[in-house]
């Protein structure tokens, strides 16, 4: 039976916290002897290139470590073992590929406290929000395996069209899939190499540049625990270099990947050049919360803000706009503004920090030359500045009386910037809302059961929650909440951590024999 880890939310309720933090600053004792150390690529045993990519820590702008930039040989070295092999893993049967993703998740489950430490040095993630994150990659492994053993490896008995006949339909892997997944979430990683691993296909993983040292040493253990090593390959690289060589090889069966819209988008297209291919994507949102005249002003506020400001707005999930009633719109814009003020981007390392920096430089710059423009979107009540000081900290900020049709409302900026706007109604708010590109997330805060009605029957969002305090418009859980964007937020309309995820890596097979 699948059961969440929810490390923190079951440490807090036995009033273990004392011992959560413990264990923590104990494993933030252990991340240093991995750093300042050279990894090599993964293909059945380790290379090394001529060139090499340093990892910059954005929590002091200080190197962590040093991986390869793969080059053209050793991607077509890995593709040629993967196209190989693949077929090997997947003969191997479905129960014992679920068994072996079991056992990873419970050694990762071993050392999720040393993982979210490393999440602190790598990504800057604070340390509930990094435990929540190693906690969801289990959860993905978990869910993933009793799936493929509940649905008998999706293989059916069909009907009988001739009564000399039985025939089955059977779902098989596609081949190789290429998992290009982003910096903000563990999870993701772990997910997207999960899926199409679990149900038989072979994986090339080309981890973020920004969480590289994490994502190899998970697919040290995947190996350990026994996913074959020619049918799980590590080969690190910039996006623009590696990853495009990826995309456009005709060794890559599919693609998964999580990232901008405009790099999914030139993805999907170039994977197709020569033949069909499913390409798997979630290409973040423009996340907006609305916030009634009927709402609970104090749920409104922390929903906002922790949807907002979490991992300093890093998250396709978070919430970058808010459409307010008139009624209470100034009221909730100062109690806002006065929560969010309190707060300072501080080492996420320490136990009492909530915002940490943004990723890196390119983040940090990207703030720094929006910031000139944000008087142009509307009124700065809270934040505005880049903190000049070791690694990448910037302000949370608040615009209000921003412009429905400016940039702001239009672009996912992926930083910690919110937008309030004001509307006469809560129908006003959701034909804005219909009216982006976007479908990711989104939020509902109000008293009224008819009103949260109306926004789940009418809003044009993959996922949407109602008065979430915990974060308005954050937080999926696995098995729970899938993931699924709509519109340019995702091409498969099919979610993670969903009954409907491990269908998208399998092509199906009719097999009949006549008596």
């Amino acid at each position: 039976m699948f059961e969440n880890e929810v490390t923190f939310v079951k440490m807090a309720k036995a009033g273990k916290e004392d011992e959560f933090h413990r264990l923590y600053e104990e494993a933030l004792k252990e991340v240093p002897k991995y750093l300042g150390k050279e990894y090599p690529n993964l293909i059945a045993g380790e290379v090394k290139e001529a060139k090499k990519i340093m990892e910059i820590s954005p929590v002091d702008g200080k190197e962590l470590a040093t991986f390869q930039l793969s080059s053209q040989e050793s991607l077509e070295k890995a593709l040629k073992m993967l196209n190989g092999s693949y077929r090997k893993w997947y003969n191997m049967g479905y129960v014992h590929r679920a068994k072996v993703m079991l056992k990873v998740a419970d050694k990762i489950s071993e050392k999720k406290y040393f993982f979210s430490a490393l999440l602190a040095y790598e990504n800057g993630k604070n340390r509930t929000e990094a435990m929540a994150d190693v906690d969801e990659g289990i959860d993905f492994l978990r869910y993933y395996a009793l799936n493929m053993i509940e649905n008998n490896g999706f293989v059916h008995l069909t009907g009988k069209g001739y009564d000399n006949e039985e025939s089955f339909s059977v779902m098989k892997p596609y081949g190789v899939f290429a998992v290009i997944p982003p910096f903000n979430f563990y999870a993701i990683t772990v997910g997207m190499v999960a899926g199409p691993l679990t149900v038989g296909n072979a994986v090339l993983l080309k981890p973020s540049s920004d969480i590289p040292l994490i994502s190899y040493l998970t697919v040290k253990l995947m190996h350990e625990c026994g996913v074959p090593e020619d049918v799980l390959v590590f080969l690190s690289g910039s996006g623009s270099t590696i990853g495009s060589k990826i995309v456009e090889n005709d060794g890559i069966a599919g693609i998964v990947f999580t990232g901008s819209r405009e790099v999914g988008l030139n993805m999907y297209h170039k994977a197709q050049a020569k033949r069909p291919k499913p390409v798997i994507t979630e290409m973040g949102g423009k996340d907006a919360v609305i916030v009634t005249a009927k709402a609970d002003l104090k749920k409104a506020v922390e929903g906002v803000f922790r949807g907002a400001f979490g991992f300093s707005g890093q998250k396709c999930s978070a919430t970058s706009l808010v459409y307010v009633e008139e009624p209470i719109y100034d009221k909730f814009v100062d109690a806002l503004a006065e929560r969010t003020k309190g707060v300072v981007p501080a080492d996420p390392k320490k136990k009492d920090t909530f915002i940490g920096p943004v990723i890196n430089k390119d983040a940090f710059e990207k703030f720094k030359a929006l910031s000139s423009k944000f008087p142009q979107y509307g009124k700065v009540v809270a934040g505005g500045h880049a903190l000049e000081q070791p690694g990448f900290f910037v302000e949370p900020t608040i615009i209000k009386d921003v412009a429905k049709d400016c940039e702001l409302v239009k672009n996912e900026l992926f930083l910690p910037v919110l937008g309030i706007i004001k509307v006469k109604s809560l129908k006003e708010a959701v034909e804005e809302i219909n009216k982006s590109e976007y479908g990711l997330t989104g939020g509902i805060i109000t008293e009224d059961p008819e009103e949260i009605r109306y926004y789940f029957d009418n809003a044009d969002v993959g996922v949407i929650y109602a008065n979430r305090a915990r974060g308005a418009s954050t937080g999926a859980v696995v098995g729970s909440q899938p993931f699924v964007g709509w519109k340019m937020s995702g091409i498969s309309g099919k979610g993670t951590g969903s009954y409907y995820y491990l269908q998208q890596f399998l092509r199906e097979q009719s097999q009949t024999i006549a008596h």
